[in-house]
């Protein structure tokens, strides 16, 4: 795994070239490799390719043309003798096949036989040329493969559509499994609520009960207030920069305010489950230029998934120290961890560990549910300051999220 997300950093060496692109392609984009020991043959097919607004490369030889498919990236037909000194065209047609499948092969021979074209058409091989070549008869070849080119990348961007469609239904399906569930119970709430206040019961209730009254119809507002902002920020910054309010702050002293919220929400709440909370900040941490709300929402975020997916009596401990031109937040737990199949999902909007049919809203309870938005908007914030998220897991010892901030951070105005 990578030390930051990479999302908003690239990390060196971890660029590959594309070997097969979905968008249509016009001819003057496509390399055609022509392979033959025999320098006539090879001008031929240049000249006549070149006539048809093909790219043309050539080769002596099959392996001086794998070595020229290795080092450029839009070979996609390549037309190959079939008797040459060295590696054969049959050869050099296997490897092509066997390296990259998506080049068309064109055989070229003097010597046609129904046992050599069999032969060439099971290991892929899509046509055949005689000798001695027409140019007619070069370009009308190339020109079938082209189609077939086409029409391969017409098919994969119908699959890709098809694909993004499926998991837009997908993503649809669960917000409204989940939003269903987490609006139920603060609008349960407040209509259960409400009425009593309209209830000639109210009168008989003492000053207590009255208070714990309006505390639950309070607290159900601020859970719908919390929904829909959610929301709001997924459909705000879904196509454009999150815009940031950046300020020096003390990183110390938000961390002592979170750690303080936490520590008060963990003694009076009333599922209770004894879970040690530890503050560790490193004595270099000092003030940094962010947004302290942003942040906030993050660092918290984290600190209430550790409590919810920690089994009772557990220790969650948020840590803060500086690496090279970092400062890092660490929240770690020694709850039930997370597979590792799922450790990029869950940045995924409305992605939840369980599932959405057996959801519970809850802000501390033991796999207590949400939105599924949390560490989608997480990500979010700290690309937006030009850090990294990342996490590390086992699953039954527990989870650690570190999230890198750059000490030299400057917004863009």
């Amino acid at each position: 795994m990578s030390l930051l997300d990479t999302n908003s950093i690239q990390i060196p060496g971890n660029e590959a070239k594309p070997r097969h692109r979905s968008k249509s392609v016009n001819k003057n984009e496509i390399r055609v490799l022509v392979v033959d020991d025999e320098e006539v043959i090879r001008r031929v097919c240049e000249l006549s390719l070149k006539k048809a607004d093909f790219q043309v490369e050539s080769a002596d030889n099959g392996l001086s043309a794998l070595n020229k498919i290795r080092e450029l990236d839009n070979i996609e037909i390549v037309i190959s003798d079939m008797k040459m000194p060295g590696m054969d065209g049959i050869e050099l047609l296997a490897e092509i096949k066997r390296y990259y499948s998506h080049i068309e092969v064109i055989m070229m021979t003097g010597f046609a036989t129904i046992e050599n074209a069999i032969e060439a058409m099971k290991i892929g091989a899509a046509d055949f040329i005689i000798k001695p070549l027409k140019s007619e008869q070069i370009r009308m070849v190339v020109d079938r493969c082209y189609e077939k080119i086409c029409s391969t990348r017409q098919i994969q961007r119908l699959k890709d559509s098809n694909a993004a469609l499926r998991q837009l239904e997908a993503i649809k399906d669960k917000f409204l499994a989940i939003t269903s569930h987490e609006l139920r119970t603060p609008v349960s709430h407040l209509k259960g609520y409400l009425s009593i206040l309209t209830d000639e019961i109210f009168n008989s209730m003492s000053q207590g009960e009255r208070e714990e009254c309006m505390r639950i119809i309070f607290k159900a507002v601020d859970d719908l207030e919390e929904i829909v902002t959610n929301m709001f920020d997924i459909v705000k910054h879904k196509n454009k920069k999150m815009p940031l309010k950046a300020e020096r702050f003390s990183l110390r002293e938000l961390l002592q305010d979170i750690y303080d919220e936490f520590s008060l929400k963990l003694r009076h709440s009333q599922s209770s489950r004894n879970h040690e909370l530890e503050l560790m900040v490193a004595p270099e941490v000092d003030k940094i230029i962010a947004d302290r709300l942003k942040i906030k929402v993050v660092i918290s975020n984290l600190v209430q998934n550790a409590i919810k997916f920690t089994e009772s009596d557990g220790h969650i401990v948020i840590r803060c120290y500086q690496e090279n031109n970092f400062v890092v937040v660490s929240v770690i737990d020694n709850g039930i961890g997370i597979p590792e199949e799922e450790q990029e999902l869950i940045f995924s909007k409305f992605y939840e560990i369980q599932n959405s049919d057996h959801h519970s809203t809850s802000e501390l309870d033991f796999r207590g549910g949400g939105m599924g938005l949390g560490l989608s908007i997480a990500r979010e914030i700290i690309n937006s300051h030009r850090g990294g998220i990342k996490v590390e897991s086992n699953v039954g010892l527990g989870t650690e999220f570190l999230i890198y901030l750059p000490l030299e951070f400057k917004p863009e105005l």
